[in-house]
């Protein structure tokens, strides 16, 4: 090993310290997956997002987006970029062109990891939930909705026992604000739904039981 060490350039020696514990650490994630430990706690380093703390990410378009800055990612552009380096490098390659193409097999790396979890989230998260299921429920408003369609609010709801965190319109004439009771009435579409306050869609059932008991009382007569 030392003798494999001393035969390196300069160079070289440098994306070897950042190639192998790239690479150990490369391995043991790999390892770690295989077993199932792991899974789904790759963090985002741009924005300190967490797969599992968005709620119901598939539902509302959470994990649409190229994720390129993981600790995977980040890892494999360390690992396969170092180790370019130091085969162009001993390959009696200049040293401008070592760093070259170091740099564009990490990046390619990166994004290739990238594209592969951002692929198998979709697998993951395909048809696991339908936002049609949240039609009839109850819920708490978490971000105010503007009335009259104006624009989108958030709300808490509790879809396939999954609390989700999902986008939320209103037809109401006032706003709804955070913490009243809606009840779903509509899924909009695969990120939004349309939502009445619940205390108004309570109202409008008593409405129509009463107009209903009112024909009845009309008919016997």
């Amino acid at each position: 090993m030392k003798e494999w060490w001393d035969s390196l350039s300069q160079l070289s020696q440098v994306f070897a310290t950042v190639a192998i514990p790239a690479t150990v650490v490369m391995v043991l994630q790999t390892i770690l997956l295989l077993f199932g430990i792991g899974h789904d706690h790759d963090c985002d380093v741009a924005d300190h997002d967490i797969a599992d703390h968005d709620m119901c990410a598939g539902a509302h378009g959470g994990s649409d987006g190229l994720s390129l800055f993981t600790i995977r990612g980040i890892v494999a552009f360390f690992a396969i970029g170092g180790w370019t380096g130091i085969a162009v490098d001993s390959a009696d390659g200049s040293e401008a062109l070592a760093i070259i193409l170091s740099l564009l097999a990490g990046s390619a790396a990166l994004f290739g990891i990238a594209y592969l979890f951002k692929f198998a989230l979709k697998l993951q998260n395909n048809g696991t939930l339908s936002l049609d299921n949240a039609v009839g429920k109850t819920g708490e408003v978490y971000i105010p909705i503007p009335a009259n369609r104006k624009g989108a609010g958030k709300v808490m709801v509790t879809v396939q026992e999954r609390l989700c965190e999902l986008s939320a319109i209103t037809s109401e004439e006032r706003d709804l604000k955070t913490g009243e009771y809606i009840k779903v009435i509509e899924a909009i579409d695969d990120q939004t739904v349309l939502v009445v306050s619940h205390s108004s869609d309570e109202t409008t059932e008593n409405k129509d039981t009463e107009n209903k008991g009112g024909i009845s009382k009309w008919i016997t007569t």
